[in-house]
């Protein structure tokens, strides 16, 4: 009898815990808390001795949160006399990349399709060309460096719903955004119910909701959803007490219809001519009558060449004159080459990167240019905004005089995703891939310039970040690597030295080689090439002395399927880099793709 009596008492407590686990509403334990709000939106941050401490504004009346779409900002805005402040961090990363804060001039930029505004710090006005506009409210404020902008600026440029919920007992004051377009599902409460931080009654509570009112569902769970009131509370209810269920469609203008954009008549075949002096401008007519189906030549010409946003150039009027007469048009290529401290220096200041714009309107017109190639190499992440708003500027400047804009830019990687190729791609006409250097003369391994597989995937990436395939050039190499691999004992210390365990260490060095130059190497070594699976080209490799000579080649085989790639992507055409050191047999390949 005892030990039925326990038999009865475990079964009893085992499915007591069942219900409790299960969230039966007879045995459900409910934590009666409330969760610190100004830690739970964001408002506080961790001293020294891991206490959270609220943060403070010095500038503004008090902090606020800013409730996004689907959560919180990493950033608090600040309430001052009527007006709310978000910080530009997160309006760029939330709401429109397109506002621009210059620390060095504290101004504070909005760029759009046509015009550029801004704001200087002592002044209540709004610059835009020729015009002053004067507003009655502080646009902007600054605080630890940081810039704060009037919601009222935002919403001049930028169509938003907003809504201000001051401070209240131990609620804290909230700026609550909504932006995206698009259909959202909303529920009523069904009672007064408990809005919770996470879906499980042991969480805190973060408000206590009262019936009927009106959330937008953020993300659906079997018993908990995640919801959004009006006024910015984000947290998660029982499914149960939600009814009324409507769908409803959010719409928010934007001006991307605005954002014009010059096509080429048919796909583009650009070639790069590399100018090294004035005399090089002269062989212009021998290069090109060796080619076919060329519509845009872009000379090397310009070089941001000082810290006061001047370039140095090379331009030739006679050679615009000569190209025009084969109805090629010249889109100049603009570089930043020099120095890279020097192309921080001009971007990062209002005067010198306006300056800079200016300059290369000026040469765009004096030798009536087509077209302008932007090839700016030295962009660290640290100084990305300030080439974006560069790229704003121009692209103004290129659209209201009516002239093409590209852009080149690597072929993406990991170090690199930070370019925002699509953002480059809404300012220019063309986006042109660099689909080159996989190996470089640096790299500690030999390898092609750019296998097919490197290729095929640069293009594939560029098109998920850009958005968009119908205005992406792909680039195709007409140079190779002919590497060499020597044995250290044999070695006189060129190149890049690398350690082998299994083999010895040796050195390895690396030449570049034009098409002709690539073949009658391997043509004096009596060697024939071979095709290589894992490239998707044809390679050679030799014994010269003590060395090993490498060489995947690029040829009428590798461009083909180079060509296929851009005909397979749907891309905006090809360029070459560059013109004159290909094989003339490489052109009646890519007549085969522009007729």
């Amino acid at each position: 009898m005892k030990r039925n009596i326990k038999v009865i008492l475990l079964t009893s407590l085992v499915t007591l815990s069942m219900f409790v686990v299960s969230g039966c509403d007879l045995f459900i334990k409910t934590n009666k808390g409330s969760v610190d709000l100004k830690w739970y939106m964001g408002l506080t941050y961790e001293d020294d001795s891991k206490n959270d401490v609220a943060y403070k504004t010095s500038v503004g009346d008090q902090v606020a949160a800013v409730a996004l779409e689907d959560k919180y900002s990493d950033e608090y805005g600040i309430i001052k006399d009527t007006s709310a402040y978000v910080n530009i961090d997160t309006v760029k990363s939330n709401i429109d990349k397109r506002f621009y804060w210059d620390k060095k001039d504290k101004k504070l930029f909005f760029t759009n399709a046509t015009e550029v505004y801004y704001v200087d710090e002592s002044q209540p006005t709004i610059i835009h060309g020729n015009t002053d506009e004067t507003v009655n409210y502080k646009v902007f404020l600054k605080e630890k460096k940081k810039c704060y902008v009037n919601l009222q600026f935002i919403q001049k440029f930028v169509d938003l719903d907003s809504k201000i919920t001051k401070k209240s007992g131990k609620a804290p004051a909230i700026i609550s955004l909504k932006y995206t377009s698009g259909e959202k599902t909303t529920f009523k409460t069904d009672s007064e119910i408990e809005m919770r931080t996470k879906g499980d009654y042991q969480n805190l509570i973060v408000k206590t909701l009262s019936k009927g009112t009106t959330v937008t569902l953020l993300g659906s769970g079997k018993n908990w959803d995640k919801v959004r009131t009006d006024d910015g509370y984000i947290g998660y209810v029982p499914v149960k007490e939600l009814t009324d269920e409507s769908k409803k469609k959010a719409s928010y203008k934007n001006d991307d219809s605005e954002y014009t954009h010059i096509a080429m008549d048919g796909k583009v075949s650009l070639a790069w001519n590399q100018i090294y002096n004035q005399t090089a401008n002269k062989n212009l007519e021998a290069l090109l009558s060796k080619t076919k189906d060329i519509n845009v030549v872009s000379p090397t010409w310009f070089s941001l060449v000082d810290r006061n946003g001047n370039l140095s150039t090379l331009a030739d009027l006679d050679y615009v004159e000569k190209a025009h007469n084969k109805n090629i048009q010249v889109w100049a290529l603009f570089n930043d080459f020099t120095d890279r401290n020097l192309t921080k220096k001009v971007l990062t200041s209002t005067k010198l990167r306006q300056r800079l714009v200016t300059n290369i309107m000026y040469y765009v017109d004096s030798y009536e240019l087509d077209g302008v190639n932007i090839d700016f190499e030295y962009i660290s992440k640290d100084i990305i905004d300030d080439y974006l708003q560069f790229l704003r500027e121009l692209s103004v400047e290129c659209r209201k005089n009516k002239i093409v804009l590209s852009i080149d830019n690597y072929a993406p990687s990991e170090w690199s995703g930070y370019f925002d190729r699509e953002q480059q791609l809404k300012l220019a006409d063309y986006l042109i891939i660099m689909n080159y250097d996989e190996h470089t003369s640096g790299s500690k391994e030999a390898g092609s310039v750019s296998s097919m597989s490197y290729a095929e995937n640069s293009i594939k990436e560029t098109i998920n970040q850009a958005k968009d395939s119908s205005r992406i050039v792909g680039a195709i190499p007409f140079y190779t690597r002919a590497w060499k691999e020597t044995p250290e004992e044999y070695s006189d210390g060129t190149g890049v030295f690398v350690e082998d365990a299994a083999n010895g260490n040796y050195y390895l060095a690396s030449e570049a080689l034009g098409m002709e130059a690539a073949e009658k190497a391997y043509n004096r070594a009596g060697v024939k090439p071979s095709f290589d699976k894992t490239t998707g080209q044809n390679f050679v490799t030799y014994q010269k002395g003590h060395t090993t000579v490498s060489i995947w080649l690029e040829d009428e085989t590798s461009v083909k399927s180079r060509l296929e790639l851009m005909k397979k992507y749907n891309l905006a055409g090809a360029a070459y880099w560059s013109l004159g050191q290909e094989k003339a047999d490489i052109w009646n390949i890519i007549d085969q793709y522009f007729e």
